[in-house]
Order: structure tokens, then C-alpha cells, then sequence
């Protein structure tokens, strides 16, 4: 026994769903986004834990390497069963994983749009990461400020080295400072009407997946983006969950993955 243990002196052995109504209970499910599918995807949180796995992506190096860590619940983000699946195809890495996890009895468990939205989530996490201050909730992203007045490309700089991001991009506005700052991690950037509120209050707006619309429209506004991957501005998802996890639940068997792959490198 691997000796993962709950309640008042560890009267009993922890169960999968103790882990769950901890990260429930920090970003309900009725808080996700109408068009996602957070939640269960496939096993029995009725099962006793042996350890937990953290990732961004379900794959089949996922699977191995929670069966070498002995873990039998995976923490995913984002969702490996996104609509009603009127088949099992096994071209799909993904549907094979989720089959092997199935086949093991591990569990897979997703977190998205309700982790990037809850307070102290992953938009708070992304916030703290490229250097704001004083960050307050702005419907799906945040708003902060900067220490003090700093150059655009120097901020996009910064922003690169602290994520790691090696392919940053720029779309310039008129002023070449900024200190107000609005994010949203992941796929922020496909909305003409978050950009126009964005640009009334902050100087620049950080995000990924940045339409061509979107970034045509920042253009003729004269405001800033700057533009990251998906990868980079979610990977804090791992230390996010596992930071809370060893919180909530003092010695639980936790393990951010190190199969972490960022798909354009």
C-alpha cells in the first residue's frame, strides 16, 4: 500500500473523487465555459488513489509513464473527449489512450475553462507569471498593472524568457510603453469584442491564438498585442493543480508530468 490517507488522522484511504471535490470546490463545474466538457472522461472516482498525474494533453506516453508512476487518476486540461463520439477511432493517438487508461483502470479527469476562470486560476497564474500587479477580473481575462512604464518589445521579451516562449509576436500600437496589461491564457485571441473592451482600459493585451481578424482590427485601433503560444501561457496548469493538491491533501502522491510536449517545437 501505497498509504494515501483523508480525513481527521488519516482515518481512511483516500478515494479518487476526494481528489476531485477538492479541485471542485476551488473551480466548480457550473462555472465552465457553455461550450466545454469538463469533468469525467472515463474510469471510476469510487476507486481507491495511488497517485496522481498532472498534464495539458491526454497521450499514450500519458498513459505510460501515470502506469510507471503508479498512478492511477490523471489531472488533464484540456478535455480528450470533446463531443458525442459516434465511433472508437484508433487512427487517433488520443482515442487509444483513452481506451489503454480504460483497459488499466486509470481514471481521467479534465479541468479547463472552469481552472482558467476560478479565482487564483490559471488567468491569475498567467497574470503573476508576466508580471502584474494589482490584477483584478475582467469577464474571461484579468487586468494588471506593470511595476513601472516598460517598452513593448522589452515586455514581449521579458514575457518570452519567463514562459518560455521562444516565438513571441508583436502586433505594435501607437504608444511604444505599456504598463496596463489585460491576458487571457490560451485561445484568447479570436474576439473582436473582448479586444475593443481591452483596448479602452489597458495598453496592451497578451493571449494566444490571435485571429487574423482579430489582429487586423488591433492594427487599425492603434492598440498592442502580443501574441504567445496555447502551450507556453496554459503549461502553468501542472504546477497550478499540483500546488493545490499538496495543499488541500498533505502527502498525496502528486506528479506533474515530463512528458509535456509543446507541439511547435
Amino acid at each position: 500500500r501505497l498509504g494515501n490517507f483523508i480525513g481527521k488522522g488519516g482515518s481512511r484511504l483516500m478515494l479518487q473523487c476526494d481528489v476531485i471535490k477538492v479541485i471542485e470546490e476551488f473551480a466548480p463545474l457550473d462555472t465552465q465555459m457553455s461550450y466545454d466538457h469538463c469533468g469525467l472522461k472515463t474510469g471510476n472516482t469510487n476507486k481507491e488513489l495511488t497517485g496522481i498525474l498532472i498534464c495539458l494533453d491526454l497521450s499514450p506516453e500519458i498513459i505510460a509513464e501515470a502506469v510507471g508512476k503508479n498512478c492511477n487518476l490523471i489531472i488533464e486540461h484540456h478535455p480528450s473527449v470533446w463531443s458525442a463520439w459516434t465511433m472508437i477511432d484508433t487512427k487517433y493517438p488520443k482515442v487509444n489512450a483513452l481506451i489503454d487508461a480504460t483497459n488499466r483502470g486509470i481514471t481521467v479527469y479534465s479541468a479547463h475553462t472552469n481552472i482558467d476562470f476560478a479565482k487564483d486560476g490559471l488567468n491569475d497564474y498567467f497574470a503573476k507569471q508576466i508580471g502584474l500587479n494589482n490584477v483584478k477580473i475582467c469577464e474571461e481575462g484579468r487586468i494588471g498593472t506593470l511595476a513601472k512604464e516598460t517598452d513593448l518589445f522589452e515586455y514581449a521579451d521579458f514575457i518570452g524568457k519567463t514562459i518560455g516562449e521562444k516565438n513571441v509576436k508583436v502586433i505594435s500600437g501607437d504608444k511604444k510603453t505599456v504598463k496596463k496589461v489585460a491576458c487571457i491564457n490560451g485561445a484568447g485571441g479570436g474576439d473582436e469584442e473582448t479586444l475593443i473592451r481591452f483596448a479602452t482600459e489597458t495598453d496592451v493585451f497578451v493571449t494566444s491564438e490571435v485571429k487574423y481578424n482579430v489582429a487586423r482590427l488591433s492594427k487599425d485601433l492603434g492598440y498592442a498585442i502580443i501574441e504567445v503560444g496555447h502551450f507556453t501561457s496554459e503549461k502553468g496548469f501542472m504546477s497550478l493543480i499540483s500546488g493545490l493538491l499538496k495543499s488541500k491533501i498533505p502527502g498525496v502522491r502528486v506528479f506533474e508530468t515530463e512528458c509535456a510536449q509543446n507541439p511547435y517545437e
